[in-house]
């Protein structure tokens, strides 16, 4: 998936709406010292100030916008892991990314030996549901239930939450998804692509997050429903 956000690093920070609504729901809950796994260009930095953060990407473009203290590691690899034992960190937190691991199981259980306080968000299959299911494509990325499955080694207390954007034109529609870098490089059937732009059918995307915590304290009890803007 690296290449996908590499190749539209200049522009992530302008169309991960979703991603800093997530970041600000839940940066009252991050501890002093973080370690921030696929931190991407938005840096937490740019939100508040920290005793420790350290800020992990596998994406070399990302890493040179983030204005944060950061190492180019990649979350897949047990090397990542290792490097991080090496600092004096409070939490570890990933604000969607996790979702483009490799083997989920691996990071998980990677995540639990680390022995740390965790706030982790993860973005479903039920993201763009509608207009997969429109375009016949199977999404990239895992389901919930594959998620909450291979989550159960931290016992994590857990939320849902969905969020929908609105566009006035099915080229507003497609170009969030190309330049947010988070399309997963699928492609969809040309015919069916240019039916859902004739036709424009629905004017949304949905997207569907799980939010998993090392402690309830770390959940924000509000409405998990959002319209984002």
């Amino acid at each position: 998936m690296i290449e996908s956000f590499e190749r539209f690093a200049h522009t992530y920070g302008e169309y991960n709406i979703i991603q800093k609504n997530i970041i600000k729901r839940y940066l009252p809950f991050l501890k002093k010292r973080v370690v921030d796994l696929g931190c991407g260009s938005e840096g937490l930095c740019r939100y508040r100030d920290f005793e420790f953060y350290l800020g992990i990407d596998a994406s070399p473009s990302m890493l040179k916008k983030n204005p944060c203290k950061t190492l180019l590691l990649d979350f897949n690899e047990k090397r990542c892991f290792e490097e991080i034992k090496k600092y004096d960190f409070e939490q570890i937190v990933s604000f969607s990314a996790l979702q483009w691991a490799e083997n989920l199981d691996f990071v998980f259980r990677e995540i639990k030996n680390l022995n740390k306080e965790f706030l982790l968000a993860l973005f479903t299959s039920n993201t763009f549901k509608t207009l997969h299911k429109f375009l016949d494509i199977k999404s990239p990325i895992p389901s919930k239930e594959t998620i909450l499955k291979s989550a159960e080694i931290l016992n994590p207390e857990r939320e849902i939450l969905t969020y929908q954007i609105n566009f006035e034109s099915p080229m507003d529609l497609l170009k969030y998804i190309k330049f947010s870098g988070v399309s997963g490089n699928v492609c969809a059937n040309v015919s069916k692509l240019k039916k859902f732009i004739n036709e424009f059918p629905f004017d949304y995307l949905e997207f569907e997050i799980v939010v998993l915590a090392s402690d309830k304290k770390f959940l924000n009890s509000s409405n998990g429903i959002g319209l984002a803007k």
